[in-house]
């Protein structure tokens, strides 16, 4: 989370005063940021005594510049924000198995999902999912969060009888070891609480699963718009 005093010196670069002087009240700032008055006129304070900035009054107008020192705490904040939102993400899924109702076997032994599985997520895919429920509330706003960022998308179609939804899918290391892939389908029964893991081998058969057993699933986000989204959210 940023502070009050990066925000205010990303908003006074965003206003121009890198280029020249501006007449900008602590009102309209403190609007902006969504913060009081008194606030604004503090940081502002700190800000010039620390040499951030420079204030010229001109009979009732105070006139703010951002000097060389205040473009250069920019630059290092930018280095880290950068550093941050570059690195790799490591999001964590944790649940216990759980037996479905056969549905992942059907799907995906049609050859129009099986066909598209096989190329885009790049291994030939075992017939069936592996069902897993949710343990805490971080899991399940890590499973959002991947959903929106899964990639690989799988195509619905018809048969010429009924329709079959598209979906997406993101790839994972099950166990933190084993090549496997989340599938978020557009149609399905479950929620959020749930994923549907598919990989190129019987996953309970190779951990000698069983209902209950307590599992994880590792993705690495090496980039996300997510994270654009969240800092641009924080700097408003």
């Amino acid at each position: 989370m940023l502070s009050l005093k990066e925000k205010l010196l990303i908003f006074l670069a965003q206003s121009g005063t890198y280029a020249r002087s501006l007449s900008i009240s602590t009102s309209a700032i403190a609007h902006h940021l969504g913060t009081s008055q008194q606030s604004v006129s503090r940081i502002l304070i700190q800000l010039e005594q620390n040499g951030y900035i420079e204030k010229v009054v001109v009979g009732k107008t105070t006139l703010i510049r951002l000097t060389d020192k205040g473009l250069d705490e920019l630059r290092n904040l930018y280095i880290v924000l950068k550093n941050i939102l570059e690195k790799p993400m490591e999001i964590i899924l944790e649940g216990r198995v759980f037996s479905g109702l056969g549905e992942g076997f059907y799907y995906i032994s049609l050859p129009q999902y099986f066909e598209q599985i096989k190329e885009r997520v790049g291994f030939t895919p075992y017939l069936g999912t592996l069902n897993i429920q949710l343990l805490s509330k971080d899991s399940i706003e890590n499973r959002m969060l991947l959903e929106k960022n899964a990639d690989i998308i799988i195509n619905g179609f018809s048969n010429g009888q009924r329709t079959y939804g598209s979906a997406r899918c993101i790839k994972a290391l099950f166990n933190g070891e084993q090549e496997a892939a989340i599938i978020f389908a557009e149609r399905t029964h479950y929620g959020k609480d749930v994923v549907e893991v598919i990989a190129p081998v019987y996953l309970r058969g190779k951990y000698n699963l069983r209902d209950g057993d307590k599992v994880f699933v590792k993705v690495i986000l090496k980039t996300s718009s997510h994270n654009d989204k969240v800092l641009a959210a924080e700097v408003k």
